[in-house]
């Protein structure tokens, strides 16, 4: 191989790998799979045996929520630009917007193919889905506007769920609830995320927390915490979660304790962010691994 090949090669490998690198902070990984367990935990509680099924949802629940990320940081690349915030791998000019776009089409066929082979009532979700997560970031660009920007982000995540449950079981009060209390969490997620953006969307964008401040929106983060409770414990009582999962209880300190702390001193602030995005993950899988264990022990 002459050395001229060698060469041509090698820049066309970094080319592919700082391509790869770029992907991969575009897609964020690690609130895609806390997306996806949404849907995991929806047919998990149906109590129902899991089967290939599962496949179809969590690829729709992976590849649309992926399709969203890779399109907010597409529409997010000039603000952020303006803004001096280069965040994400197009405002830097990592990924180029041509490649984002063939990304983003590319989750778009995933999300798409997998539809067939769901439910009637699934796939019509599922274009619901993909309809929010695109007006979320272009078109009504609700992300931009209070009160909707809270409610597209609850939205999405309580329907990634109800898809699950409805994969095995038809809808009922249970998948109400748990609906319910996915939607608080995802919005308390978006609130967390609002806060963190506060300083650069108060210059450029309306959200909910630069309409109301970090203060109450914090407050307003606990009493989503405590309706989510109080249908945590209706769900126990309809037996959809097994009682056992109190033991775990305690976990849900390392989520409140930085909120309350919060409230009290806004220099914490920061503090608060990194360490509830610490330990999600943690949270989450240690709940998926005991109510799974729970149902096929």
């Amino acid at each position: 191989m002459s050395k001229k090949r060698r060469t041509d090669l090698t820049i066309c490998f970094k080319e592919f790998a700082a391509f790869i690198e770029a992907s991969y902070r575009t897609i964020r990984f690690s609130s895609v799979l806390c997306f996806t367990s949404a849907t995991l935990v929806g047919a998990i509680l149906t109590g129902s045996l899991i089967d290939s099924k599962i496949v179809w949802l969590l690829l729709f629940s992976a590849s649309s929520t992926t399709f969203a990320f890779v399109v907010n940081d597409l529409s997010d690349a000039e603000l952020d630009r303006s803004a001096g915030v280069l965040r994400n791998s197009v405002s830097t000019g990592e990924l180029s917007s041509r490649r984002c776009v063939l990304l983003a089409l590319f989750f778009l066929f995933v999300s798409l193919a997998s539809l067939p082979f769901m439910s009637f009532q699934n796939q019509l979700l599922g274009l619901v889905v993909i309809f929010l997560y695109f007006t979320y970031s272009w078109l009504v660009r609700a992300k931009a506007r209070p009160v909707l920007d809270i409610l597209y982000h609850g939205l999405c995540l309580a329907i990634l769920a109800t898809m699950g449950y409805l994969g095995y079981r038809s809808f009922n009060f249970t998948c109400l609830l748990l609906a319910s209390l996915i939607f608080l969490l995802s919005a308390t997620s978006q609130i967390l995320q609002e806060i963190r953006d506060y300083e650069t969307d108060i210059k450029m964008v309306k959200t909910t927390v630069t309409l109301l401040g970090k203060r109450l929106s914090l407050i307003i983060c606990l009493a989503f915490w405590v309706f989510a409770f109080a249908i945590f414990i209706l769900l126990l009582f309809y037996g959809a979660i097994p009682l056992e999962i109190l033991l775990l209880s305690p976990l849900a300190y390392f989520i409140v304790a930085p909120f309350i702390r919060t409230i009290h001193n806004e220099e914490y602030e920061d503090n608060m962010l990194r360490k509830i995005k610490e330990t999600r993950l943690i949270l989450i899988a240690t709940l998926l691994a005991f109510i799974t264990l729970y149902h096929l022990i």
